[in-house]
């Protein structure tokens, strides 16, 4: 049978590349490269697959296929299991595992790179390693890949094979939307089934996540068909129903795990919402959202129907709809933070090696920046023990943060069951209308997601709460794999929830988490400075009124990405004395007051444009310095002798400037200072004042500034004064060198006409003008 194979032809020219370097093979989705090309190379070979789904369902076809079991001659490693042995011959494993596990990449002989295409930050970095250190029996695979390109990036072969691709019917089922969209998005899969009554074969239907294939397979309910689930959190036997036969046709609701790697014999329809959840990045907050896919994605989708035999695509969105033409790498569309991160741990700085798309370097200076900032990182580059500890838990980098400062904050239990609720990524809690509310138990009414999420977590009868079963088990499976990485026993957690410490433990993690309440109108948004997010319809913090600011766990955006809305999906409301208390925010002046022989001032402690608390006190420090420079710059201080300064300070300036051009009448600086306000505050810091009560120890005299020389303020007064009388007007002389100009402003006297050019000083080089109540006249112009 495998002789039939269509990637089979590529064989010889495969094995003759792998002999002398690196290959690069690039073959259609459904000419079973991942289950054939492994079983050609020698020795240990190890698999990287993107998907935990692909490691298990392609470890056990090989296992058939090589006439042995799984977990024996061929087997696998995911997240929470490993199932393999010593005499495992070849192993997939998904590329997280791989970069944490040294051993399993040393002990393989040939190292698989599978759908390369994903660009996942890890397979991108490993990629990058593998080049870097010129392992031998590197093999690149994907169907969808710039073969040459890839090719010459590691130094290899690039080689391809022919695919077995049946004619594809695509079709559209429009709505009212142009772009893919969730609206409605179980009705219209609803309709789309109906069209496909007289196709032939079983239906594939693309959904983003596990919450809308829950409601597909809701609103088919009843129907004559067999609706078969397929995600990345099934068990392997629940996996397996996708590939079984089925009494009925059967409906395969499935994650966009079903793209690449895994072919379902028996598919001749696939439905397509044109939808994938990715994370993006924003403003240093990771978020879930839905987004249509792109061009080259949907083109994967479709042609899962041509696999055996002519098939029919239904895409749900219109046939003029313009989607981007490839798929975004995530080295240009997420935190780079797990890529420092990974690639630290390996002893490399990420800029220093040789990744196929090099990362932007604001991005990776943010994420170098925010690891530091967690003591992380060191100055050399290179993880600390912090930094080791984090990366070693296998949950999202904000997450093993959190996890670490909740064992410092004595809420460890608390928080692990709440990470593991989180680290998901689906809705395990829910959303209930008011008149379904079930009492003081119904976990909505708490007010705060993170005390619903555990209380879901924790409770004896979750049903009787409205959580999702199959997504509770993959809770309660993540959970039970953080308590044994954290030294804790197996079982249930114990204690009540600690929310107070578990608030304090998220802040310290990230201070970012910390939005304040902003309310135009009837709605309320939240903000840590950047973009401003909302509350989603089912977060409990819904149920509270006046909430002050939100501990922001969780979100997920909506809508398309010109309107794009950010949604909290786990917030925990608090009061804005905690984020004070955490010492969140900047003191900023909001009133200064002299009281006996002491400076004293009113201060403002703002965190995103917020005051979250006020107090009066004495100012040290910077502050004092900023008090005492207000007092000094209205005058409310030393008056006359500021004054004066002011003034001398403008003739040094104007002397300043006409030396720098060069005017026998200029005058050297002696200082840099370039402002009345820059001098003030130099002389607070050369007086040495650090407090509201060294008032007592100043005087004017401190606050006079020096005059010029006096034979060069004699030249300067007779070529460039401040005032300037003409009998029967005064005018005050505003000069602006920049401008090469002066400017008269009448201050005291009757005359109504311009003065005669004769009648002023020379003004050498500058422009002079006059400035009326009826506007300005121009008496001569610069130069003349």
């Amino acid at each position: 049978m495998s002789s039939s194979l269509p990637v089979r032809a590529a064989r010889p020219a495969f094995l003759e590349a792998l002999g002398r370097g690196p290959v690069v093979l690039s073959s259609p989705t459904g000419s079973d490269k991942s289950t054939e090309v492994p079983r050609w190379c020698e020795g240990r070979v190890l698999v990287i697959e993107p998907r935990r789904i692909a490691c298990r369902s392609l470890a056990v076809r090989v296992a058939e296929l090589e006439g042995t079991k799984v977990g024996e001659g061929c087997g696998y490693v995911v997240q929470g299991e490993r199932v393999f042995g010593d005499a495992s011959r070849i192993v997939f494993a998904t590329p997280g595992i791989v970069l944490r596990d040294r051993a399993l990449l040393a002990s393989a002989k040939t190292i698989v790179l599978d759908e390369f295409h994903e660009r996942s930050l890890d397979v991108d970095l490993l990629l990058a390693l593998l080049v870097k250190t010129k392992r031998a029996g590197l093999v690149v695979m994907s169907a969808t890949l710039d073969g040459e390109r890839v090719a010459a990036h590691v130094g290899g072969v690039h080689v391809t094979a022919e695919g077995r691709a049946f004619a594809v019917d695509v079709r559209h089922v429009e709505g009212q939307e142009v772009l893919p969209s969730a609206v409605d998005l179980a009705a219209r899969v609803r309709t789309a089934l109906d069209a496909t009554l007289r196709d032939a074969g079983d239906v594939l239907v693309f959904l983003p996540g596990k919450a809308e294939i829950e409601a597909c397979a809701r609103a088919l309910d009843g129907r004559s068909l067999t609706i078969v689930p397929l995600h990345g959190g099934l068990s392997l036997d629940e996996q397996r129903r996708a590939f079984d036969a089925a009494p009925r046709r059967k409906v395969i609701l499935a994650t966009n795990v079903a793209e690449t790697s895994l072919t379902i014999p028996g598919i001749g329809v696939v439905v397509d919402s044109g939808l994938v959840r990715q994370t993006r990045y924003h403003d240093g907050r990771a978020f879930l959202a839905l987004v249509p896919i792109a061009d080259d994605s949907a083109a994967q989708r479709a042609g899962r129907a041509g696999r055996t035999g002519p098939g029919v695509c239904y895409r749900l969105w219109s046939r003029s709809a313009r989607l981007e033409p490839t798929t975004l790498p995530e080295i240009h569309r997420e935190s780079l933070v797990p890529l420092v991160m990974a690639a630290a741990a390996w002893g490399e700085r990420a800029e220093d090696l040789p990744l196929l798309d090099p990362p932007r370097p604001y991005a990776l200076e943010a994420a170098r920046t925010e690891i530091s900032a967690w003591g992380a990182l060191d100055a050399a580059g290179a993880l600390t023990e912090r930094g080791r500890e984090l990366f070693a838990r296998p949950v999202a980098t904000q997450h093993a943060q959190l996890l670490a400062l909740a064992r410092r904050e004595g809420c460890l239990e608390s928080a692990i069951d709440l990470v593991a609720a989180l680290s998901v990524g689906r809705p395990l809690v829910t959303a209930l209308r008011a008149d379904e509310a079930g009492g003081p138990d119904d976990l909505a009414t708490s007010g705060c997601d993170a005390t619903a999420l555990v209380a879901a977590v924790r409770a004896e009868r979750p049903s009787d709460h409205g959580v999702s079963s199959f997504v509770l088990a993959e809770v309660k499976a993540a959970r039970a794999r953080l308590r044994r990485i954290e030294g804790l026993p197996d079982g249930a957690s114990l204690g009540a929830f600690d929310r107070e410490s578990l608030i304090r433990a998220a802040i310290a993690a990230d201070p970012r988490v910390v939005h304040v309440a902003r309310t135009r109108g009837r709605d309320t948004f939240f903000s840590n400075g950047g973009t401003e997010i909302e509350l989603a319809r089912e977060s409990a913090v819904r149920r509270l009124k006046g909430v002050e600011a939100l501990v922001v766990l969780d979100t997920r955006a909506f809508g398309a990405a010109r309107d794009q809305r950010v949604l909290v999906t786990c917030g925990m409301a608090v009061p804005l004395s905690v984020l004070a208390r955490a010492g969140l925010g900047e003191d900023r002046i909001a009133g200064v007051s002299i009281e006996g022989k002491r400076v004293v001032t009113s201060i403002e402690r703002v965190h995103a444009k917020r005051v979250i608390s006020t107090r009066e006190e004495t100012p040290t420090g910077a502050l004092a310095h900023e008090a005492f420079a207000t007092l000094l710059e209205r005058g409310s201080l030393f008056k006359q002798a500021i004054a004066t300064s002011r003034a001398r300070l403008a003739r040094s300036a104007l002397a300043a400037k006409l030396h720098a051009l060069g005017h026998p009448a200029g005058v050297a600086p002696e200082s840099r200072v370039t402002s009345f306000e820059a001098w003030v505050r130099a002389r607070l810091e050369a007086l040495g004042v650090s407090s509201g009560d060294d008032l007592a120890m100043l005087s004017a005299s401190d606050f006079l500034a020096a005059e010029l020389p006096f034979e060069s303020q004699g030249a300067l007064d007779r070529e460039f004064p401040e005032t300037v009388s003409v009998g029967d007007a005064v005018y005050r002389a505003d000069y602006d060198l920049d401008r090469d100009e002066v400017v008269l402003q009448m201050v005291k006297g009757s005359r109504r006409e311009p003065p005669p050019l004769s009648y002023l000083p020379k003004f050498t080089g500058l422009r002079v003008s006059v400035a009326s109540a009826r506007g300005t006249t121009v008496l001569r112009e610069r130069g003349r």
